[in-house]
């Protein structure tokens, strides 16, 4: 070590301040001081004034890095010094500064630099290696071990304080999802980014017209539309993803597909997915779902409930496009076998400069003895299913008609008198359930039953207690729905409007309106529409106007084509 006065040593002054509000130490006087940057840096400086033989020959600072490990920038670039020979002495205005893990501070100050040939200084604890006179030894690892003790006492302070924000739906992520924003006047509060959100909206409409997450991705770039990585650059964020592979970030399908599963685009906040195994620990481990905070309705949405449910059933879907397009076939993902329920192929035959394309059953093709060929052309079948798509759209709007000549609101109320009423009868079942839940313990220690009968019966009412739960909050969302007026008004039949006159198909048409084309032999067609079920309710609900108020209400309640 140099230690002689007449020759300079080379001292690197090391800063560090974390991102936790309050991160002080405390100074042998007991009394609070500030750890900012400018202050420490200030403190090392008058102390090394008052010793000549010192010359400051860098700054080392770690602005925001948590004191629990050392992976930090500024560390590394002076431990690199330190190896190059660059470095005598290293000084911090404390222990804390250094480091809050007591056995790797251990580790550096006395084993690593002492084998580096290097000086370790910390001014407030007045430690100095160079000499064994300026610090109790017993003391020095007991500061260690107290600020080490601060720093998980303040993660479990953090973790303690997030966990009934996530609760109640509370934005405490360090970053905003694409699409979003935070709330000025709240900042764990999201409201939609004007700019980011058209672009989510057309993520979501590109996918049920049929483009793959890849061929969007494309178009996206090709548009000059910035990734989410670079937007948030642009507006001044300093924003890093893992999922980055070069110095400029583009679409990609990996992040058109992740946006389209994410429910946050639904106005659902899902926070608490990961979690680090202590709070020294850099790595992340994923929770299981039942453990993350899942909240409805915090934000405002950017996607329609059932434009988002349509997207998830088509991203299950195996459906590709051909070489020559960049979107699917209108009908591919719905047409199926109605015998062995294997999908159709298409196939393309050109015979004397025509060509002709037609379906068959899938398994036919593998196998021929597992099932006939059910073979349609292709003219034939989009001719037949687009008549049916008009005829349903003909029932659609008779309906929507015939639901406009009731009394307004009488739909909602109606609702949710049901759901209301389901309500009481799902709390009614969980209540009585408790109460035999809780019997049970009196007639175990009345020695009424046995130990193993009492598990099984706390099994059982434990299980309907859940049953109902689950049912009750399910009910609960479906009352928010109404209460919103998405019943009917913002619902199913409000966009069926805009498919009135129709005359050809489409890939979203066929999406929202066909759940499943079924082809028999001898080129007979079922189609099975998706809203059979709302439908339904709607013309119950007719049905029962019709009686009570005697309106002359003409509907037609055929709900699948064959």
């Amino acid at each position: 070590m140099n230690n002689c006065i007449d020759q300079l040593i080379r001292v690197a002054m090391y800063l560090r301040l974390s991102r936790e509000d309050g991160d002080l130490s405390f100074s042998d006087n007991g009394k609070n001081e500030s750890n900012s940057i400018n202050n420490q840096r200030e403190i090392i400086r008058q102390f090394i004034e008052k010793h000549p033989e010192m010359e400051l020959c860098g700054e080392y600072k770690d602005d925001g890095k948590t004191g629990t490990n050392f992976d930090r920038p500024g560390f590394k670039d002076m431990m690199n010094d330190v190896k190059a020979g660059k470095i005598d002495c290293i000084i911090v205005k404390d222990l804390s500064r250094f480091g809050r893990d007591y056995i790797r501070c251990g580790d550096y100050i006395q084993v690593i630099f002492p084998e580096l040939g290097i000086r370790f200084i910390s001014i407030s604890e007045g430690y100095d290696s160079a000499d064994p006179n300026s610090s109790n030894e017993l003391l020095f690892p007991i500061t260690n071990i107290m600020n080490d003790n601060y720093a998980r006492d303040i993660s479990r302070k953090v973790r303690m304080s997030m966990t009934p924000r996530r609760q109640k739906g509370d934005y405490v992520s360090n970053y905003v999802a694409y699409g979003y924003e935070r709330d000025p006047e709240d900042k764990n509060k999201l409201v939609v980014d004007k700019y980011a959100g058209a672009v989510v909206r057309d993520i979501f409409m590109w996918f049920i017209e049929g483009y793959s997450p890849t061929s969007i991705a494309n178009k996206l770039n090709e548009l000059g539309i910035l990734s989410p990585l670079e937007y948030k650059r642009s507006l001044g964020y300093n924003y890093a993803s893992n999922f980055k592979k070069k110095n400029t970030s583009t679409w990609s399908h990996v992040s058109v597909r992740r946006m389209l599963r994410d429910e946050i685009y639904i106005g659902v906040t899902i926070q608490g997915k990961r979690e680090k195994p202590n709070y020294k620990s850099k790595l992340t481990r994923t929770k299981k779902e039942s453990d993350w905070f899942r909240v409805e309705g915090t934000h405002t949405p950017i996607i329609e409930k059932r434009d988002f449910d349509l997207v998830q059933r088509l991203l299950q879907e195996d459906v590709r496009a051909s070489a020559q397009n960049t979107t699917v076939h209108p009908l591919s993902g719905r047409l199926f076998c109605a015998d062995c329920g294997a999908p159709m192929i298409r196939k393309t035959v050109t015979s004397k400069g025509k060509t002709y394309v037609y379906y068959i059953c899938g398994s036919n093709k593998v196998n021929k003895e597992e099932c006939s060929r059910h073979k349609i052309n292709e003219e034939l079948l989009l001719e037949t299913v687009l008549v049916a798509i008009q005829k349903e759209i003909e029932v659609l709007l008779n309906i929507d008609q015939a639901l406009s000549q009731v009394e307004q609101l009488a739909w909602e109320k109606s609702e949710l008198s049901k759901i209301n009423a389901n309500i009481e009868t799902q709390k009614e079942l969980i209540r009585k359930n408790s109460e035999l839940r809780n019997g049970i313990y009196e007639d175990l220690q009345e020695q009424i039953i046995s130990k193993e009968e009492f598990i099984s019966l706390r099994n059982e009412f434990s299980a309907r207690i859940a049953t109902a739960q689950r049912a009750l909050q399910e009910l609960e969302s479906q009352r928010e729905i109404v209460f919103q007026g998405l019943c009917q008004q913002q619902g199913l039949l409000a966009r069926f409007r805009s498919y009135a006159n129709v005359t050809e198909l489409s890939r979203t048409l066929v999406v929202n309106m066909i759940d499943k084309i079924s082809i028999h032999e001898n080129q007979e067609i079922s189609i099975l529409f998706t809203h059979k079920d709302e439908l339904k309710s709607a013309l119950e609900f007719l049905e029962r106007v019709r009686k009570y108020q005697n309106s002359k209400i003409i509907v037609l309640p055929k709900l699948e084509v064959v």
